[in-house]
């Protein structure tokens, strides 16, 4: 399955439990960079808190729907974490149901929605699940995310 990416912006969230990955191949997203949350944070050249498109969220959250078997999710407004290092992007978000969402759908999201899922992308792959985190959280974005870009996102 290929997925393309439509553009526009949105916002932040935090946590990790590795799964096996799971990949929906798409465009190469472009990004804007956003200051990191902080002055003081300390951020390696190569690592940057992006400004997320509509095309990567939705690229995202299909490729987490894909994983999961769930038809109806959507991120959580002010739940989503992107950024790139290097030529890899990076996303981690937390889903909510959507309308028209099944009972499918309710037990999935019950069972992992609230934890933050990870994600993955480099143009040889595309959008990858890498995985979430445990219960309780952990705020260890860090397993997933590399600690420069974990730091901006205040999960480290």
């Amino acid at each position: 399955m290929v997925i393309t990416t439509p553009s526009a912006s949105a916002s932040p969230t935090r946590h990790a439990t590795p799964a096996a990955p799971t990949t929906v191949a798409a465009k190469t997203p472009t990004a804007t960079p956003t200051a990191p949350h902080t002055a003081a944070a300390v951020v390696p050249a190569g690592c940057q808190n992006l400004t997320v498109p509509n095309g990567v969220k939705w690229a995202v959250t299909q490729t987490w729907a894909n994983t999961k078997g769930i038809a109806h999710i959507q991120p959580k407004p002010g739940g989503f974490y992107y950024g790139s290092c290097g030529t890899t992007l990076y996303a981690a978000v937390r889903f909510e149901v959507a309308p028209g969402a099944t009972s499918n759908d309710l037990v999935q999201l019950q069972d992992e929605g609230t934890s933050l899922q990870f994600f993955r992308f480099t143009p040889e792959t595309g959008w990858t699940f890498v995985g979430s985190d445990s219960y309780p959280p952990t705020t260890n974005c860090s397993q997933f995310a590399p600690v420069a870009l974990s730091r901006q996102w205040h999960c480290s």
